[in-house]
């Protein structure tokens, strides 16, 4: 935890060291403006990945529970005569070190005739997204909702629209082992393994194109709404299975899909502290569902195994705090 709060308080001190030089903003608009800034994202997060075999739907079913994490984020855009926009945005954390793996598996299609239930504890992980967007502005002001004198420019309203590109992996490693093998009625086998053994790795990517729109709303006094929407209505989505104790194939199977769909919105209040410089609190939720694909396993023995991905599915959300400077 204390390396994460170093590594969040380094993002802040970035994205707030150009306001070191702030000034009053002219009366016009320059050509180009630019804004910084840092985030904390103290999000909530899981994950789901199951697919058919052998003509049972789902076989395996192997849900991330519990995987929290606190996000580090920095971004920059740019508007160049209050027209065309520019967006870029990079985040993470390099740890993810909490949560549970519940690795379910099933004789009969629709979750029936279970055979197998584990759980392990999800000990090491990480997070990183990238996106970069480009958009044009539709229209702005600088009169504040509820009245009162106009904003500075900096803090003036907005309403753009954007489209882009957005990369996202999340990878996941449980360890340990405490379940049940279920052979029959009243035959039930304990299965365990200690806390220091490596069981499981999952690592999800996904490559998204993003449509989306955000505005800012001065309501009054320095105060401002800010919100932004977005849909990703393709997405290819690829994914890494490890089993580290599994020695009857090679590691790790790998599964892909192309479609899908995400969404991912946020709304929060902005505060003008001075000239250029605000802070943000908000909330932020992501979803994405790779849908259907393949998932691919090669056998020691060089048989290949092409089995059907039913899903691969992360869902992220929780409230954010911020700061921002335009100059």
């Amino acid at each position: 935890m204390r390396r994460q709060i170093r590594t969040l308080g380094a993002f802040l001190a970035l994205a707030i060291w150009p306001a070191a030089g702030s000034a009053q903003p002219p009366a016009t608009p320059p050509d180009w403006t630019m804004a910084v800034a840092g985030k904390v994202w103290v999000s909530s997060g899981w994950s789901n990945w199951n697919f058919k075999s052998a003509g049972v739907d789902p076989l395996s079913d192997l849900r991330w529970r519990g995987v929290d994490a606190l996000v580090g984020e920095v971004s920059a855009d740019v508007t160049w005569k209050n027209r065309l926009v520019w967006m870029l945005s990079v985040g993470g954390t390099p740890t993810v070190d909490q949560g549970v793996l519940i690795d379910d598996e099933f004789a009969q299609s629709n979750r029936q005739g279970r055979f197998s239930t584990t759980r392990s504890p999800v000990g090491e992980g990480h997070i990183f997204y990238i996106s970069n967007d480009i958009g044009a502005r539709l229209t702005n002001w600088r009169q504040p909702l509820f009245g009162g004198a106009p904003t500075s420019l900096a803090d003036a309203g907005y309403l753009d629209v954007f489209v882009g590109y957005q990369y996202w992996q999340e990878e996941y490693v449980a360890f340990g082992i405490t379940g049940n093998l279920i052979l029959g009625p009243g035959s039930v086998v304990n299965l365990g393994e200690p806390s220091s053994t490596k069981n499981i790795w999952h690592e999800y990517h996904r490559h998204s194109v993003r449509l989306g729109a955000r505005t800012q709303v001065p309501l009054v006094g320095g105060l401002s709404l800010k919100a932004l929407a977005a849909i990703s209505p393709y997405t290819h989505t690829d994914h890494d299975d490890t089993h580290h104790l599994r020695t009857d194939f090679v590691n790790p199977s790998k599964s892909s899909a192309n479609g899908g769909f995400g969404v991912q919105f946020e709304t929060g209040l902005s505060y003008a502290v001075w000239s250029g410089l605000s802070a943000e609190v908000g909330f932020r939720y992501w979803y994405f569902d790779s849908g259907e694909g393949e998932v691919v396993t090669r056998f020691l023995g060089g048989a290949v195994s092409r089995d059907k991905l039913n899903e691969a599915i992360t869902e992220r959300y929780g409230p954010y705090f911020g700061v921002r400077y335009r100059f």
